[in-house]
């Protein structure tokens, strides 16, 4: 394996840019932490999770799929080189749970050319990154167990990387990195993940909440509540690593000349389900959060779900960014405790 002083991660990451695009973990001028172009100025290694899971690489908020001009129709398939450095492990689970479902049944091309070029570096999590982090009920974290190119683990003033695919090999044949003996870094990454579980507690409501979903024992009044808090601001789908929910719409600039283009979507949106006819077959805010939270813990198939408990890889966005805090980590509470 090879080993890396974390003095010398900025150096790599410039070198990585030369064949690469690097989105890497940037401080910006308001101090928050997000993921963007590497710059060595705004790098950090001091971040938590971004506001945004990295499947908007792979799945942008607003995409053209095909351009018209003079009546033809040219499709519109885009992919770039990039290097996702230091996602957390519940994201790649959620990347890969995102790729089974647009490549299942039907292979999306605007998705999966972008995935297939695509380098992921993990960056394993010590401990939870705030208080709504739950990854280890869900079989997501603190360390990723299949996907990644690249896996870091953080030993204090250097990182262990662990390699998961020969892109991941090809990518560290140069640059400042040192090379440790297997069965030391073995034993270093076996410390460090005995650790990093036992600081991030197992939440029992969310397996609780999901017997009580599959045997119907449910107390609807729990929809209502919440259905009467809820704003109806898409915000816990845009923030979570698995939805995949879009729209497609056309607009035409001129005669002859126009693109059709997909952004995302959100079923708590009173349209998402709404009919031609103008029937709705969720007509009421706390059907619709049902449903969301349905799909999560409920309906969901085995493959997308990759080895992981359900559709919710546990990375507690949908919590951190509600503005009334319907995540599910207070929805599986409220349905078990009701």
């Amino acid at each position: 394996m090879k080993t890396i002083a974390k003095k010398d991660v900025k150096a790599l990451l410039s070198l990585w840019t030369k064949d690469h695009h690097v989105l890497a973990p940037c401080r910006t001028a308001q101090g928050d932490s997000i993921f963007a172009d590497f710059s060595e100025e705004s790098f950090t290694l001091d971040y938590k999770k971004p506001p945004l899971p990295p499947k908007s690489v792979f799945l942008p908020h607003t995409e053209v799929i095909f351009t018209v001009e003079n009546g033809q129709f040219k499709e519109t398939v885009t992919a770039h080189n990039v290097v996702l450095f230091g996602i957390r492990s519940c994201d790649m689970m959620g990347i890969l749970q995102c790729t089974s479902f647009m490549t299942r049944d039907r292979n999306d091309i605007y998705y999966s050319t972008k995935n297939a070029v695509a380098i992921t570096v993990v960056m394993a999590c010590p401990g939870p990154q705030n208080e709504t982090c739950f990854c280890t009920t869900t079989f997501s974290g603190p360390v990723a167990h299949k996907g990644f190119d690249l896996l870091f683990y953080d030993t204090g003033e250097s990182f262990i990387i662990q390699t998961g695919s020969k892109r991941g090999d090809d990518i560290l044949m140069s640059g400042p990195l040192s090379d440790i003996d297997n069965a030391v870094a073995r034993r270093k990454i076996e410390t460090f993940t005995k650790q990093a579980v036992e600081n991030i507690p197992v939440v029992d409501e969310i397996t609780e909440a999901m017997t009580r979903l599959e045997s119907g024992n449910v107390d609807e009044k729990t929809w209502e509540h919440f259905g009467k808090k809820c704003i109806a601001c898409g915000g816990c789908a845009f923030v979570c690593p698995t939805c995949t929910c879009f729209n497609v719409y056309d607009h035409e600039s001129s005669p002859g000349h126009g693109i059709r283009a997909r952004a995302w979507d959100a079923c708590l949106y009173g349209g998402f389900t709404r009919e031609a006819s103008g029937h709705n077959p969720r007509a009421t805010q706390a059907s619709r959060l049902q449903r969301r939270h349905e799909h999560k813990l409920l309906y969901y198939n085995d493959a997308d779900i990759q080895g992981g408990l359900c559709g919710c890889v546990g990375c507690g966005r949908c919590s951190d960014y509600c503005h009334v805090r319907i995540g599910t980590l207070e929805v599986a509470k409220a349905l078990v405790s009701n």
